[in-house]
């Protein structure tokens, strides 16, 4: 081998290495998204699903993987496959509401705009304001107690002061005097100024996660 096809083969090799570090890269970002992403086609048939959207497709409440499709639990099946199909053909954006047995999920699909055309993405709404994690972050931002942070988590999941009182075992006086020190903390005038900061903490998981891959055109084009 001479010297130029030595150096052809360690270009192509570069390049080769180049494609995986990207895409592992690419990979390790949308598991890092506390919001559920799915990528599938006009048939629902499911080309990648991000870790939040696997625990979703796994815990069934509201959606399920049958067949390597993608299937909303109940009745809201078919309004699923109809706004794919649309987002698919027509380059439609369509909110969708899913609802599960005492449970519900909104559910945004939009086309994608890549060089093979119809597939979609799929993107699952987030049932609380903030992850415990972004709900641990932002009390340290600012610079909340044990006792506040505990008082903020319940609020954030909807708790009455009454109720955080009976569940910490605390005087009901206890639980406003925190109310108050957490609302000077933050500025706000009110419990729902505090879940709107919530809910403006970027959505970030719990913890490093890398499973999965990523599709590829080639596996999109076979599928």
């Amino acid at each position: 081998m001479n010297i130029c096809d030595q150096v052809s083969t360690q270009l192509d090799e570069l390049e080769r290495l180049t494609g995986l570090l990207e895409a592992d890269m690419a990979l390790a970002l949308f598991n890092q998204i506390e919001c559920g992403l799915i990528v599938c086609d006009e048939h629902g048939r499911i080309h990648f699903a991000n870790h939040s959207a696997q625990q979703e497709l796994a815990s069934q409440f509201v959606l399920r993987r049958g067949g390597g499709r993608l299937h909303a639990i109940g009745s809201d099946s078919e309004e699923l496959h109809n706004a794919i199909r649309r987002a698919a053909s027509d380059s439609r954006r369509i909110l969708v509401r899913l609802r599960g047995a005492g449970d519900e999920l909104m559910v945004s699909v939009m086309p994608l705009q890549i060089a093979l055309c119809g597939h979609v993405l799929v993107i699952l709404g987030r049932r609380q304001p903030c992850s415990d994690l972004g709900l641990e972050l932002l009390a340290t931002c600012y610079g909340l107690t044990l006792a506040e942070r505990k008082v903020l988590r319940a609020l954030i999941r909807r708790s009455t002061p009454c109720e955080i009182a009976k569940a910490h075992a605390v005087k009901l006086s206890t639980i406003r005097t925190q109310i108050l020190s957490i609302r000077s903390k933050f500025g706000s005038r009110s419990i729902e100024d505090l879940m709107l900061r919530a809910a403006q903490v970027p959505p970030v998981t719990g913890a490093l996660r890398h499973t999965g891959t990523l599709p590829s055109s080639t596996s999109l084009q076979a599928a």
